[in-house]
C-alpha cells in the first residue's frame, strides 16, 4: 500500500504561546490583576528567555539534531506518524517513580508504536552517555504508553545515525554507555525506519564543455569562455534519465566523494572542456577492492539527507541560521523506489544494501 506522509497541524503562533504564560508569569497572590494587564510582564519573560537560549551554541544544536531526525523520518517516508512526545503538561501516578516522555513518537506501517529520544554525540566523541535515572523514567513513561523504547543518536564526527534499545547501552556507575561500535552493530534505523546504503560505480563526472570558437583571451591573461554544453556521466556513460540525473545530482551534492578537476585543451590551446570528477578517497588497496566488486559506497540515505539538512540551515562559515526546515515527505524513497532494478537498461548503476542487526549474536549483516 502506498503511503503519502504530510504535515499535520500547520500551528498558529497566537495559539503556541498561551501555554508559555504558565512558565512566564509568577502566580498573582490577590487573584485580582487581569492577565490582559501583564502584556508587557509576558512580553519580558518570554523574551529574556528566547535570548538565553538564542546565547547557547549547545541548546540550539540539540535542537537542530532533533529536527533532523525528525526530517530524516519524514524523508524516508516509510512511517505512518511521527510527532512530538516531550511537549506539554502532564499528570502521572508516581507511585512506581518518576517518568519521562522521550522526543518523538513514531508510528510503523504496521501499527508498531516506537518512542524515541533523541541524542547529538560531539565530535570527537565515540561513546555517548545516557543518565541512568533518564533511561529509567524513559523506560516508566514506554510502559505506560505502549511503546517501545529506542535511542537515536547522531554521531557527529561522521554525520551518521544509529538507533537502538535501551538494552545495548552498558551501565557503568551511575550511566549509561554506548560505544559506537555496538550502536553501530545493532542499529536499526533501516530495519524499522527503510534507510540504506547506497553503493554506484565510481566515477560520477559533471563534464562541461566550451565553445571554443567564442573563448576569448582577456586582460592579465584570463579566458573568458563560453559553456556548449554540459553532461553528467556515471562510470563514463552519459546519463539521460530524468530520474536518474534526480539520483545521481543528489549523490555528487550529498554522497561524499571527493572532487577532482580536469581541464582538458585542444592543440591551440583552447579549453576543450572541464570535468569535475568525483570518487570515494581510497589508497590502493581500496582501489582494488572497488575494482574487483564494482561498486564503492555513498553511505546511509539518513547521512547525505542529514547532510543537505544541516547545510540549509546554517551559514557557509558554520553559524546557525536556523533550526530546522521543513522536510520533503519521501524523497529519498522516491530518489530510489523500490522498482528501480526492475529496468535493466540503467546507465547510473546502483546498489543498495540494508543492515539488519542481529540481536542475538550482536552482529549483522547487509542485503542487496
Amino acid at each position: 500500500m502506498n503511503m503519502t506522509l504530510r504535515r499535520g497541524r500547520k500551528g498558529n503562533l497566537g495559539l503556541e504561546v498561551m501555554p508559555l504564560l504558565e512558565l512566564a508569569l509568577p502566580s498573582v497572590d490577590d487573584g485580582q490583576r487581569l492577565l490582559s494587564d501583564r502584556h508587557a510582564e509576558s512580553v519580558s519573560a518570554i523574551s529574556d528567555a528566547l535570548s538565553e537560549s538564542l546565547g547557547n551554541i549547545s541548546r540550539l544544536q540539540g535542537w537542530q539534531t532533533q529536527y533532523a531526525f525528525e526530517a530524516v523520518v519524514v524523508a524516508l517516508g516509510s512511517v505512518r506518524l511521527i510527532k512530538a512526545e516531550d511537549s506539554g503538561l502532564f499528570y502521572f501516578d508516581d507511585a512506581d517513580g518518576e517518568i519521562q516522555p522521550p522526543d518523538y513518537r513514531v508510528v510503523l506501517r504496521d501499527g508498531t508504536q516506537l518512542l524515541i529520544e533523541v541524542k547529538n554525540v560531539a565530535p570527537g566523541d565515540l561513546e555517548a552517555k545516557v543518565r541512568s535515572k533518564d533511561m529509567t523514567a524513559a523506560q516508566a513513561y514506554a510502559e505506560a504508553t505502549g511503546g517501545r523504547l529506542l535511542y537515536a543518536h547522531f554521531w557527529s564526527s561522521m554525520g551518521m545515525w544509529t538507533l537502538v534499545e535501551p538494552s545495548v547501552f552498558n551501565p557503568v556507575g551511575s550511566q549509561q554507555r554506548l560505544p559506537f561500535a555496538d550502536a553501530f552493530k545493532a542499529n536499526e534505523m533501516q530495519s524499522l525506519l527503510g534507510d540504506g546504503m547506497l553503493a554506484s560505480e565510481p566515477p560520477l563526472t559533471f563534464s562541461v564543455t566550451m565553445d571554443r570558437e567564442k573563448e576569448k583571451l582577456s586582460r592579465d591573461d584570463w579566458r573568458a569562455l563560453t559553456i556548449g554544453g554540459v553532461e553528467l556521466l556515471g562510470a563514463g556513460r552519459v546519463i539521460t534519465d530524468p530520474d536518474e540525473l534526480r539520483l545521481a545530482w543528489f549523490l555528487v551534492w550529498y554522497g561524499g566523494w571527493d572532487e577532482t578537476t580536469e581541464t582538458h585543451v585542444d592543440d591551440q590551446g583552447r579549453v576543450e572542456r572541464i570535468d569535475f570528477i568525483y570518487r570515494p578517497e581510497t589508497d590502493e588497496d581500496g582501489e582494488r577492492q572497488i575494482a574487483e566488486q564494482g561498486f564503492a559506497f555513498f553511505g546511509p540515505l539518513s547521512k547525505m539527507y542529514t547532510l543537505r539538512f544541516l547545510q540549509s540551515i546554517t551559514t557557509d562559515e558554520g553559524g546557525i541560521r536556523a533550526l530546522r526546515e521543513e522536510p520533503e515527505p519521501a524523497i529519498l524513497a522516491q530518489l530510489v523506489p523500490e522498482d528501480y532494478w526492475a529496468r535493466e537498461d540503467h546507465v547510473l548503476r546502483i546498489w543498495r544494501f540494508r543492515q539488519v542487526p542481529s540481536k542475538a549474536s550482536g552482529s549483522s549483516h547487509a542485503e542487496s
